[in-house]
């Protein structure tokens, strides 16, 4: 199979595969759809490649073989708590389309009252973003945390958006403060702080500004990334979406099942608009693995933490050999989940001893975007 890559990384293989009742309402279609699934090159950055073979080498701070982006969505701040459990079931009755549905709601909320009867006085399992940056602190790495702007910055609402508010109260480093708070405080420690909006925002210019400015106003400082919720994105109209926005950096192109190269690049690159035919200013620093694409017993992979690490190491062969960006998701509410600490710590432990430059979006696009790597782009050259 031949593939353009010039086409590939504008988008328009992907825009051609959508499937035929792909709208608003529809889940993005995973890596089935896939021209380089197809191709069986999932697992390969054959773009960057092409790059190598024409002696172009990325270049990254104290001389580092490759960068490692550490990134998390904050989709949940809390396990159990009654505000945020009235909201869940308020938003998942008010989208749901039977009577039925509607009355499973009203038991499910019940059963939450219950659950917060007997938690409550006893410490919330996910007041834990500390640990996760603690770790990082260990290693000399950095991150980008994508938090949620809150429920009442959202218009249309999905099932799937987040529940939380950022006057919703949590404890952070054994403090007790807002969430807004807490964004403030992992920003004034020397993280960055991205939106993670919401499920409608992927094609709304003003859905997704006001939401930026909302975060951006808690938060008081200007945010350059974002990652859609849910990875929810629509190749042909988000891009411009974003870049309308102001945001600089995306990192939502990945995939919700698997892991790999959706582009068939781990190079950050600027993002296309398939309508207008120019290039954007939005820079995409590809997400490559995914926590929740191995490890959910409900989704995806459903890989236990000894494969799941046997992808990560396979990746990072690949994202090495080419000097590219391993651009890796972690939800922190999966802590929850048996082992998943363990294979948290394992993966950085294992992505430091292979001397990576571990760090935020933010910095990648940066660095990226300095003088040695300018010419490390797909041209027409490259394709012929």
């Amino acid at each position: 199979m031949s593939i353009d890559y010039q086409r590939l990384l504008q988008g328009r293989y992907e825009a051609e595969r959508l499937p035929r009742d792909f709208s608003a309402e529809r889940f993005v279609p995973d890596f089935a759809f896939n021209i380089l699934n197809k191709a069986g090159l999932l697992y390969r950055p054959v773009v960057d490649e092409q790059y190598l073979e024409k002696g172009r080498i990325p270049h990254w701070p104290e001389g580092k073989p490759f960068a490692v982006c550490l990134t998390y969505d904050v989709d949940r701040v809390t396990e159990k708590d009654l505000g945020q459990a009235v909201r869940t079931r308020r938003l998942q009755y008010s989208t749901a389309g039977s009577m039925k549905d509607k009355a499973k709601e009203i038991l499910k909320l019940g059963i939450d009252l219950a659950d917060h009867v007997l938690c409550c006085g006893r410490p919330d399992s996910l007041w834990c973003l500390e640990r996760f940056l603690e770790v990082e602190e260990q290693l000399s790495a950095r991150s980008t945390l994508f938090f949620w702007p809150g429920l009442s910055a959202v218009g249309k609402r999905h099932y799937t958006d987040c529940v939380y508010e950022l006057s919703d109260s949590v404890v952070f480093d054994h403090q007790r403060c807002t969430v807004a708070e807490m964004v403030q405080e992992i920003h004034r420690r020397g993280w960055e702080i991205g939106l993670h909006p919401s499920w409608y925002s992927f094609d709304n210019t003003d859905e997704l500004k006001r939401q930026k400015e909302v975060l951006e106003t808690a938060l008081g400082h200007e945010i350059l990334s974002v990652r859609q919720h849910y990875l929810h994105y629509d190749i042909r109209r988000t891009p411009s979406v974003q870049a309308a926005a102001g945001f600089v950096f995306d990192s939502t192109l990945g995939f919700n099942d698997n892991v790999g190269f959706r582009f068939g690049s781990c190079y950050p690159w600027h993002l296309y608009d398939i309508e207008a035919q120019q290039e954007l200013p939005i820079m995409e620093i590809p997400l490559i693995i995914q926590d929740g694409a191995m490890l959910s017993p409900f989704k995806g992979m459903r890989l236990d933490e000894d494969a799941a690490f046997e992808y990560v190491v396979l990746l990072t062969e690949r994202v090495k050999y080419v000097g590219g960006v391993l651009t890796i998701l972690w939800h922190p509410h999966l802590i929850l989940l048996e082992d998943y600490w363990e294979f948290y710590w394992k993966t950085l432990n294992y992505l430091s001893e292979q001397d990576a430059w571990m760090t935020s979006i933010r910095e990648v696009g940066q660095g990226w975007m300095n003088k040695e790597n300018s010419d490390t782009r797909i041209t027409d050259s490259d394709v012929r």
